[in-house]
């Protein structure tokens, strides 16, 4: 309890929010345990090798280096992800996409799903554990967060995910599906360079900046869905909190789209929207 409070503090001093959990955090990955046992055992001595270990991670943590790349995992629904700085972290909000997915277009199960930026391989891993998708296509520019992301379906057990290197909906030219989902870059300059140091000092910046006020790879995404989506597909792209009303005329403009979804984030932020293939459009068929 000593080397927790103490490692609290100075985490604190160093700008850390949350200093004693992370402390916590980082001593039970050491001690390969979980934060209640360090409780039950508040006045166990640690071994020299134990406190190097921790010390070292402590440092890092002070360094304002995210306390999932220190770890090396972030949680993502139901999956334990490897990450590093090829990719950037999963977060609730993405989490909470899914759940929104399943509200607006029922529990069913897609044929052919489309990750667009898979990045870790979140979204695309959840999909195929969560048998949501039967088959599903991933694809990122970063050849880094590919390999991540492969490996991280290796590690889940997941084979039914393909991985394609490339920008936007290039990897996937002729092919059609009836889901596509997309966390894409959104952020503009000023906005990233506003964001705490764990982001702007640790994550890719290809992940998370976009031109043209962050909506630069959101109308990429959006101008190529023409002939993509099946007739009854959907599709749902994470947005900026002040991107909504721009990105839903987006989606009304494209063509065989119908009925645009403007959705909360459960901070009540507008963070998703969504729209539907209309039943009468699009490629009813097509292998993907």
């Amino acid at each position: 309890m000593e080397v927790i409070r103490l490692s609290g503090d100075y985490l604190t001093e160093k700008g850390v929010d949350d200093g004693r959990l992370n402390a916590e955090q980082l001593l039970a990955h050491v001690l390969r345990t979980g934060r209640l046992q360090l409780y039950l055992h508040f006045d166990r001595p640690l071994g020299e090798e134990e406190l190097a270990s921790f010390k070292r991670l402590l440092r890092r943590r002070a360094a304002r280096e995210p306390l999932q790349y220190v770890l090396g995992t972030a949680q993502f629904r139901t999956l334990e992800l490897r990450v590093d700085r090829r990719v950037a972290i999963p977060r609730p909000e993405t989490e909470y996409m899914i759940d929104v997915l399943l509200r607006v277009a029922g529990r069913r199960r897609f044929d052919a799903a489309l990750d667009v930026g898979t990045g870790s391989g979140a979204i695309a891993l959840a999909l195929a554990a969560e048998r949501i998708a039967r088959s599903v296509v991933a694809t990122d520019v970063s050849p880094a967060a590919l390999e991540a992301a492969r490996q991280n379906a290796i590690a889940a057990g997941v084979d039914c995910v393909e991985f394609r290197g490339g920008h936007l909906l290039g990897p996937v030219a002729g092919r059609t599906f009836d889901l596509v989902l997309s966390n894409p870059p959104y952020l503009t300059e000023a906005d990233w360079l506003a964001t705490d140091p764990e982001i702007h000092a640790w994550e890719p910046r290809v992940a998370m900046v976009a031109a043209e006020t962050g909506l630069a790879v959101i109308r990429g995404l959006i101008g190529g869905l023409d002939g993509l989506l099946r007739a009854g597909g959907w599709v749902g792209v994470e947005i900026g909190c002040e991107q909504a009303t721009a990105v839903a005329a987006m989606m009304e403009a494209c063509p065989g789209l119908e009925g645009v979804q403007v959705h909360d984030d459960l901070a009540g932020r507008r963070r998703y929207v969504f729209a539907q293939q209309f039943a009468g459009a699009g490629n009813g068929t097509g292998a993907a």
